[in-house]
């Protein structure tokens, strides 16, 4: 049989062999190994330990008496941070967790003002959904106010299944707490957090943007405020108004600070209260 003009030549290569030592490998040897080793480990169990440098192997802690130490970079679910002083949340809505979720598990929906319905840097409503959360913690890197971090509570088992579906006042952590499990992490991100926050407090109205925590409190101090503001108003009508004084120049406001939303509030009481004392006045003069 003649070879075609097309086939193809392979080159093959040599034999090499490999020179091995003498020993040869006995059958068993390897369990024998092995056995020695746990025989060792077992006759060493009954020895007393008497300083750390007899102690050998890996323990375990006995949890839940004695807690694990978790670094700070350890990524369990997302919370939302708010700031303790002001009660205000750093969160405003931005959307850009929600975007970047990969299981879509985070879902928003952005204030509004309630006086001329135009969106305000805040949230209304914040919802993860915990049992189909990655921990992946794209949430927290992405954001640009802090507002999302990476809690290490991970005792979160339940055989409640809606429970897993945390709402906003479930998730909102004080910026302490999460400066108490991250110290250094904080620290790094603490100044431009604060600085944004400020820029966003003045753009809020009202109790927008304020923890739910907090809001039945800060409800209660304003209508403390108003009635105080009111009972002035109608002190300073029943009293009979002194003889006009030469005009002096109004005194500068303090500082040159704007009002807090409580002393606003305060303020409007104190004018409406003035204004209904008058109406009263000419009422009864006429």
């Amino acid at each position: 049989m003649t070879a075609s003009p097309f086939e193809i030549e392979i080159p093959r290569g040599r034999v090499i062999e490999v020179q091995r030592d003498d020993t040869r490998v006995r059958r068993g040897t390897g369990l024998l190994r092995g056995m020695a080793v746990i025989w060792k480990h077992w006759k060493e169990s009954f020895k007393l330990n008497r300083s750390y440098s007899q102690i050998h192997g890996t323990f375990t802690i006995e949890y839940p008496e004695e807690r694990p130490r978790i670094p700070e970079a350890y990524r369990n679910m997302p919370i939302l941070l708010y700031d303790d002083e002001t009660g205000h949340e750093l969160c405003t809505s931005c959307f850009q967790c929600e975007r970047i979720c990969p299981p879509q598990v985070i879902h928003m929906t952005q204030a509004k003002d309630p006086a001329t319905g135009k969106p305000v840097p805040a949230v209304a409503e914040f919802i993860i959904e915990y049992d189909a959360c990655m921990s992946c913690g794209f949430c927290a890197e992405v954001c640009p106010f802090d507002a999302i971090k990476m809690d290490h509570e991970f005792e979160l088992s339940t055989d409640d299944h809606l429970r897993l579906t945390v709402h906003k006042e479930q998730l909102l952590r004080p910026i302490s707490y999460y400066a108490h499990i991250a110290p250094t992490m904080w620290a790094e991100v603490r100044e431009g957090a604060l600085k944004k926050l400020q820029g966003n407090i003045r753009r809020r109205p009202d109790v927008i943007g304020l923890a739910p925590q907090l809001t039945e409190k800060i409800a209660a101090r304003r209508a403390e405020l108003a009635a105080q503001a009111a009972q002035a108003a109608q002190a300073a009508a029943a009293t009979p108004a002194p003889p006009a004084a030469p005009a002096a120049a109004a005194p500068a406001p303090a500082e040159g600070r704007k009002l807090t939303p409580e002393e606003k509030a305060a303020k409007l009481a104190a004018i409406r209260a003035a204004n209904a004392a008058k109406k009263q006045q000419s009422g009864d003069g006429s």
